[in-house]
């Protein structure tokens, strides 16, 4: 067996993010929408996405520097309004979640130039995605910086207000997601996503 050593103060960053993506997963995708203070609504998916904490519950996503030293939209209207919304992504509408990554101009809504529905939520100004089976609305808590440099991430923390089940099949009896029933899909490395396989169990352990 062969063995390879990368000193990553050496390399390209470029390089070390995309070989980290290939063993940093697979990586849950938040699918953020947002809203910017003119009213436009943005939507975005972010692989670099997780929950942190539960008391109160808090998600987390981080919308990088882009390479010409920009601050995407979805940062933006964070600042601006404070709040933004988890759509869960699922495989039947994985295709067309792809298609919100392409970077629009600011001022232009993603709901509409890839044909999907915005509903409102009960507690916050950010849309909701009629088409992703649960959504989540979320209340601005800090954002983080790493860096105002191209590649530095934003960390966007939001507290959870309320949770939006749209198709109750997905849930067990006792309430609880049943993951069999929801097709979550995940981010691996290069173009490549992780469908939904099988699930096996192993004991709690405190």
């Amino acid at each position: 067996m062969s063995e390879k050593f990368l000193e990553v103060s050496k390399m390209p960053p470029a390089e070390v993010f995309k070989l980290m993506l290939g063993f940093i997963g697979p990586r849950p995708i938040g699918w953020i929408s947002t809203i910017s203070k003119e009213g436009i609504f943005n939507l975005a998916p972010f692989s670099f996405f997780n929950m942190l904490g539960n008391n109160p519950p808090v998600l987390a996503f981080s919308p990088a520097i882009s390479r010409d030293g920009k601050r995407k939209d979805s940062l933006i209207n964070v600042q601006e309004t404070k709040c933004f919304v988890h759509n869960v992504v699922t495989k039947d509408i994985a295709e067309v979640m792809n298609r919100t990554s392409e970077e629009f101009p600011r001022g232009v809504s993603e709901f509409e130039k890839v044909g999907l529905t915005s509903l409102p939520c009960k507690f916050i100004k950010a849309p909701r995605l009629k088409e992703a089976v649960i959504n989540v609305e979320c209340e601005l808590n800090q954002i983080i910086s790493l860096g105002d440099k191209p590649g530095n991430g934003q960390i966007v923390l939001g507290n959870v207000l309320a949770i939006h089940i749209n198709d109750e099949s997905v849930l067990d009896d006792k309430g609880l997601i049943d993951s069999k029933k929801l097709p979550l899909i995940s981010r691996l490395g290069k173009n490549e996503y992780l469908d939904f396989l099988q699930t096996f169990e192993l004991p709690h352990i405190r």
